[in-house]
Formats: structure tokens, C-alpha cells, sequence
């Protein structure tokens, strides 16, 4: 079992590395971001400026990863290159989520709005996992729990809607 940290970087303020896994690079509003593990790169942002969803692109444009969050409660579905994940919550009263394919538990995340550590992560197996995937996830969870602070219902509805940086 291993705890893992998104922790933002010293040295620049929108960088945060997740130790032995990757990084994130955050966008100007904390709305999009770009992922980097293992020499490979997604660019992770909104759909579109009214939906909810977010996307995670590869260097060629080719969707790797996508969230739909739910409509009335809390986590959603997620998808990562083909297979099918659900984030649920795992706890009542803080934005804690089980990233889970069918009913194994493969991650639990614990999220808080943007600071030096936004999302905690324990998992069982981490090199079971794609680093981009886990990647991934801990953005979504970021935007989760920064809307749960904000009071808004959209993944990371509380920053402004573009997909640039």
C-alpha cells in the first residue's frame, strides 16, 4: 500500500508533482491542466464551456480519458484509454472518493480546493495503475472538492470555463 501526494512544486506555483507517478501542470484559472508521467503528455480541460465534463487528450488529439460527473450526487463516471471506472464517494463529510472498476477499489482520494497539497491518494497496487490515469483522477477530484468549498455543483465550475492555459 502506498499514500501518495499531489504536491504543488517550490519553485512554481502551478506545478504539482505526484512522487513516482508524474506531474500536473495547472492552467491560468486552475480550470485545465497539462499531465506529463512516463514521457507522455495529455492535455486535461472542459468539453465544452457549459458542460460539466472533463476530457484528457494525448500529444495527437486522441481522447485518453473522460469524466462525467453525476447530475445529483457526488463522483461520476470515468473512462481511461477503453476501460470504465466509477469515482464514488467514500466518505460523508469531506471530499473523499474510491476510484473503482466494477467493485474493486483501485484508489481512495481525499481532495481539498487548490493549496500545497490539493489530493491525497492511497492505493493498494500503484504500479497497477496508469500514472495517467491516476493523474487524472486527482484533477478531477481537485475540481470536486473545489466546487464542493465554492458551493457549485460543476466540476471545477468554480474557476472559469476555458480550456486554455
Amino acid at each position: 500500500m502506498a499514500d501518495l501526494e499531489l504536491t504543488r512544486s517550490r519553485d512554481e506555483r502551478r506545478l504539482y508533482s505526484l512522487d513516482g507517478v508524474g506531474s500536473l501542470r495547472v492552467g491560468f484559472l486552475g480550470s485545465s491542466a497539462t499531465a506529463e508521467a512516463d514521457s507522455r503528455r495529455w492535455r486535461i480541460g472542459r468539453t465544452a464551456l457549459w458542460r460539466r465534463a472533463l476530457q484528457a487528450t494525448d500529444e495527437s488529439g486522441t481522447v485518453a480519458g473522460e469524466f462525467e460527473p453525476n447530475t445529483i450526487r457526488r463522483g461520476g463516471k470515468l473512462r481511461w484509454d477503453g476501460r470504465g471506472f466509477t469515482l464514488r464517494p467514500a466518505g460523508a463529510w469531506r471530499e473523499r472518493y474510491a476510484l473503482a472498476e466494477g467493485d474493486h477499489e483501485l484508489a481512495i482520494l481525499d481532495g481539498k480546493s487548490w493549496g500545497k497539497r490539493p489530493v491525497k491518494i492511497t492505493v493498494d497496487e500503484p504500479q497497477a495503475i496508469d500514472p495517467g490515469l491516476l493523474l487524472f483522477t486527482a484533477f478531477v477530484v481537485r475540481g470536486l472538492a473545489a466546487d464542493a468549498v465554492s458551493g457549485d455543483g460543476g466540476v471545477g465550475a468554480s474557476t472559469a470555463a476555458t480550456s486554455g492555459q
